[in-house]
């Protein structure tokens, strides 16, 4: 059964059919929705149970995409009773409409969290694709394979499944509707285990596939918030800002609230680092509003603000509620960080020997710096600098092959936190220096302005306090220069000056330009 032209349908269906799905690409849920019933109802009046089969396995995924399991399940039911009523001899061998109720029985087992059937129908939909040089079913079998294998903790296993469902998509074999779905699926599982060279090529392939049908919008959501998802590894956070705001209303548009929820959580969990601590805020109700948890963002938020417990019990409660291993990957750092802050080491530790196992696991290098990074954080909050220095080296060096600016530069501060613990505090005023404008360069003021602290305690205050930025800022204040000018020279944001200048009075005990110019000039500083 091809599901671009079924056979043995009449033309008024076979229309119906391509209609609907031509509106759900284009975006027009409702008017997919209406149309397919139709086409399902025609093909019973034809006496056509394939076609009026395929119309059920549509509008079964379009219900199960947009989390609608009621509906998933009705349509379900529906295309069982179809197939149970073709003829005996069509049922036998395993037919391709059997494969396309298999989908369907896949996506109701994830929905009820029935997992222990997953993989044999996945199994089944590929063997059925492959015996019937079925592309849609290949492709939907082999993807959901991959990421049961993953599920399993057969990670190599489970990424050469989706490199080949993957292999077959990007040669065009698939229909546009499935090859949105497997574009989706491969791209959350490789994020899930932190495979992010496989997440950053087929994030671009989407990417070139969506402007290459600038009609097909129903993955217009998916594709902003997987592309903020790499702009942010990437560093480019502005950006990913926008993307995830773009994804919210896609998804919106779409009528998919969970989606929506997730692309808020990962803009509020950018704002919070870009210290934008009232829009973080506002990003993470949206995602519960949604319906999506916001958590561990939140948390970390919590944590910043002195809340402490709270922070610790929100993750607490998020690890309690997550057992599947490949998902705990994600929340595992944010854990590992609260527990250590708040002094629970035990659990830190715990956590830490737990990231671990999944590293060696899955063998991908983010994960492999997160668990150094978790290493060297708890060995500091221990008070064994010499234990955390090499853990910090190692995940500065990871993060470094990933590409990930903010995560070097967060593992050469716990670098610079170590030597100056042992005393080297010319080494470490010079790591932390570089890492400060590191910071700086991204937009992450919570990390600039703690960073300025350690600063101090590394002995990297010139006179007054002053560090080397604000020292830089006071001789281009006494030259007269203006805020705009100075951030120009300095490649700095303008709110980022006005913040140093704030700090540079205070430090001081002045309450202008023209004080803190006559102190800079005293001192042989202009």
């Amino acid at each position: 059964m091809n599901l671009n032209q079924p056979p043995n349908e009449g033309p008024g269906a076979t229309d119906l059919n391509a209609l609907g799905m031509a509106a759900h690409l284009a975006g027009d849920h409702d008017q997919a929705v209406r149309t397919l019933q139709q086409a399902y109802q025609h093909h019973l009046d034809d006496g056509s149970p394939e076609g009026a089969l395929r119309s059920a396995f549509l509008l079964g995924m379009i219900f199960g995409t947009t989390h609608q399991q009621s509906l998933l399940n009705g349509w379900l039911g529906r295309a069982q009773r179809v197939l149970a009523e073709l003829p005996a001899n069509a049922r036998d061998g395993s037919p391709v409409g059997r494969g396309y109720v298999a989908v369907l029985e896949l996506h109701r087992s994830l929905g009820a969290g029935e997992f222990e059937r997953v993989g044999a129908l996945a199994t089944e939909v590929s063997a059925i694709g492959a015996a019937h040089r079925e592309a849609n079913l290949l492709a939907l079998g082999l993807v959901s394979q991959g990421r049961f294998a993953i599920y399993g903790g057969a990670v190599h296993e489970g990424l050469t499944l989706l490199d080949e469902a993957m292999a077959g998509v990007l040669a065009g074999e698939p229909d546009g509707f499935t090859s949105g779905l497997v574009f989706c699926t491969a791209i959350e599982g490789c994020q899930e285990i932190g495979a992010v060279d496989r997440m950053s090529q087929w994030t671009s392939g989407l990417l070139t596939w969506c402007e290459g049908q600038p009609w097909v919008s129903a993955f217009a959501g998916p594709c902003a918030l997987h592309h903020g998802q790499v702009l942010t590894l990437r560093g480019s956070w502005v950006e990913a800002v926008a993307e995830f705001t773009a994804s919210t209303l896609r998804y919106d548009r779409q009528g998919q609230p969970l989606a929506a929820g997730f692309a808020e959580r990962e803009r509020g969990d950018l704002l919070r680092l870009r210290g934008e601590l009232a829009g973080a805020e506002e990003a993470y109700r949206n995602a519960a509003t949604h319906g999506c948890d916001p958590q561990p963002g939140l948390a970390q938020l919590w944590l910043g603000q002195g809340r402490s417990e709270a922070a610790a019990s929100a993750v607490r409660r998020c690890l309690a509620e997550t057992g599947i291993p490949a998902r705990r990957i994600s929340l595992l750092p944010a854990a590992i960080e609260v527990m250590a802050s708040t002094g629970a080491l035990d659990e830190a530790r715990a956590l830490t020997e737990e990231l671990d196992g999944l590293a060696r696991l899955t063998d991908c290098d983010p994960v492999l710096a997160a668990a150094a990074f978790a290493h060297a954080t708890l060995e500091l909050a221990q008070g064994d600098a010499a234990g955390a220095l090499p853990y910090a080296r190692k995940a500065a060096q990871l993060w470094s092959s990933v590409g990930s600016p903010f995560e070097v530069a967060r593992s050469r501060v716990a670098i610079g936190r170590a030597l100056t613990d042992l005393g080297d505090h010319e080494s470490a005023r010079r790591e932390l220096e570089t890492t400060r404008a590191a910071f700086e360069s991204l937009g992450a003021e919570p990390s600039v302005v703690a960073l300025d602290a350690l600063l101090v305690s590394a002995g990297g205050a010139g006179p007054a306090g002053l560090t080397d930025r604000e020292l830089e800022v006071l001789r281009l204040l006494a030259a007269g220069h203006s805020n705009r000018v100075i951030a120009t020279d300095l490649v700095l944001a303008e709110k980022t000056v006005a913040r140093h200048l704030s700090n540079i009075y205070t430090k001081l005990g002045v309450d202008s330009r023209t004080a803190a110019a006559a102190f800079a000039h005293a001192h042989g500083l202009a």
